[in-house]
């Protein structure tokens, strides 16, 4: 991936066809749809959408009603203060450079979450992956530091003898 995007200088292009349901993973919803795709699950799209330009298009009984314009969610000087901020990817003991991280919401947009710089914290691909379709947290402590919290997995109990 960093090599096709040059360190993540080079944005990639990905059209991806997705309903309200799929963006807010509602149980049931249908997986998102880019071109020549398997389904796409909603925790990729949301780890697409963390860092990307937006552009919506409504659909009613299948004709496009309305357009919007792209919008970029992390751009310009937001984009540089969160580079100055924080400098490399906030995971712990990670020191990927500020290039080749994503600005990730650690409050999602998609939930409510804000556009301001406390709300945001540069990832590295891979640690932008492990939040997102990996289940793990990331939680800021009061002195502002990034502590990543491993999923929680539950066993089923062995089956009693019969």
């Amino acid at each position: 991936m960093e090599l096709t995007t040059h360190g993540g200088k080079q944005k990639v292009s990905l059209q991806v066809t997705s309903s309200i349901e799929t963006l807010l993973g509602q149980t049931g919803a249908p997986g998102a749809e880019a071109e020549f795709s398997l389904p796409i699950s909603s925790k990729t799209v949301e780890r697409w959408a963390c860092d990307c330009s937006v552009t919506r298009v409504l659909l009613q009984d299948s004709v496009v009603i309305d357009v919007g314009r792209a919008e970029r969610t992390i751009k310009g000087p937001r984009r540089r203060a969160l580079v100055a901020r924080d400098q490399h990817c906030r995971w712990t003991d990670c020191e990927r450079p500020a290039s080749a991280c994503d600005g990730h919401h650690l409050n999602h947009w998609i939930r409510g979450g804000g556009g301001e710089i406390e709300n945001q914290v540069l990832l590295c691909h891979r640690h932008h992956w492990m939040v997102h379709e990996g289940n793990w947290q990331l939680v800021k402590t009061d002195d502002g530091r990034m502590m990543p919290i491993a999923p929680t997995f539950h066993f089923a109990r062995s089956r009693e003898p019969d």
